[in-house]
Parts: structure tokens; C-alpha cells; sequence
């Protein structure tokens, strides 16, 4: 062959070598852009979990802090009648006076912490958690009584309870005028009780839920 041919050959031989440089190089870049997509996409749901991630842990919180005394009615058994079935305890029982009380007092101060939360993050699970409350402070005289006992002890989701507790709005009122004449009240508690007995009346639209966000306005 003339050297012209072989010109002609080598040349085509390095067009075809460059067209096969470009279709390798095309193929190594498409994959590194499916990985970087890829990458891209693993990226995204990790942002959205760790979007979600505080509702996450607001809704576990929620359960738990509505939930927390079934473990311990699991393992004492014999004081779920006084927050489930509407008994009172007496002398004589199973269950010792200081344990239905130390079980109250674990509940309330768990709803107390939910109604302040659901106050505070609009993400939180409200809905249930009133129910649930509504359900055992109706249902649980050991709750009626602790909460009356100890009213100054729930600054923020106290007429919430109140509220969830009774009825009507005349068993609230009520409610709340005999908190206002217990003896021995020092003046800041009673003059406290008297404020939330007038918040009470001028809120007529309010729900339970939101007297504990209006408290706690109020006392920022």
C-alpha cells in the first residue's frame, strides 16, 4: 500500500481510538453522575429525617408522658381501680394510702408536663392527649383529690385540669371558687386563684388545652 493509504488508515484507527477515549470517558462521567445523584438523594432524606426528627421526638415525649404510669399499673396491678374505675381508697386496702398518692402525683405532674409542651410546640401531638387526661382526672378520685390539695403546684396547666375534670362550665367555676377559699392560702396564691377564676370567665371561646398557653403568657 502507498503511503497515502496508510495515512488514510493510521488516521481513521486514530478516530476510531478517540471515538472509543470519548465514548469511555462519557461512560465513567454518567456514572459519576448517577453517583453524585444518587449522593444527592441520600443527602435530601437524611435533611428531611433530621427535619423530622424534633416531631419525632415531640410525639415519643407526647406517649410517654401520657403512657409513663402503665408500666408502673403493670407492676402494681392492684392501683389501677383508683385512676381506671373511679375508686377511693380507704383504709384497709392493698394499696397504702402514700402510694395511690405518690402514683397521683407521678400522673399530674406527667399531664402537667404535656399540656406545657403542647402549649409550647404547635407540633406536638395534642390531639388524645386531652382525651386521655379528660379520661383520668373523671375517672381517678386520688387525681381530684391531689390536684385540690395541691393547685399551687400547677401554675400553668392547673385550670386545664379544671376544665378537662368537670363538665359544665359552672362545675369549673365552681371548682375553682372553693380553690379560692381554702384556709390558710397566703395572699399571691389567692389573689393567683382569683386571676384564673377571671380568666376563666371572660374566655368563654377557649379550649382546656389552650388556658395552659394563656397562663403561661401571662406569666412571662
Amino acid at each position: 500500500m502507498g503511503i497515502e493509504t496508510w495515512i488514510g488508515v493510521l488516521g481513521f484507527i486514530g478516530t476510531m481510538l478517540l471515538v472509543m477515549v470519548g465514548l469511555l470517558n462519557f461512560t465513567v462521567f454518567t456514572k459519576q453522575l448517577n453517583i453524585a445523584k444518587e449522593q444527592i438523594g441520600t443527602a435530601v432524606r437524611q435533611l428531611e429525617l433530621a427535619q423530622q426528627q424534633p416531631d419525632l421526638q415531640l410525639i415519643q415525649r407526647a406517649i410517654t408522658e401520657t403512657s409513663d404510669h402503665v408500666r408502673l399499673m403493670v407492676e402494681r396491678p392492684y392501683l389501677r381501680p383508683y385512676f381506671y374505675e373511679g375508686v377511693a381508697w380507704k383504709p384497709g386496702d392493698a394499696a397504702s394510702h402514700d402510694e395511690v398518692r405518690a402514683m397521683a402525683e407521678l400522673i399530674l405532674n406527667n399531664f402537667a408536663s404535656a399540656l406545657m409542651h403542647s402549649a409550647t410546640f404547635p407540633q406536638y401531638p395534642v390531639r388524645g392527649i386531652d382525651r386521655s387526661i379528660m379520661f383520668h382526672l373523671r375517672h381517678g378520685p386520688a387525681l381530684r383529690e391531689f390536684l385540690a390539695e395541691n393547685f399551687d403546684r400547677f401554675p400553668f396547666s392547673g385550670l386545664s385540669m379544671l376544665s378537662l375534670q368537670h363538665e359544665t362550665r359552672e362545675a369549673v367555676e365552681a371548682a375553682l371558687r372553693r380553690l379560692i377559699e381554702v384556709p390558710g392560702l397566703d395572699a399571691p396564691e389567692v389573689e393567683r386563684r382569683r386571676e384564673l377564676l377571671e380568666l376563666f370567665r371572660e374566655s368563654p371561646g377557649l379550649t382546656p388545652l389552650e388556658f395552659t398557653a394563656l397562663s403561661m403568657a401571662k406569666r412571662r
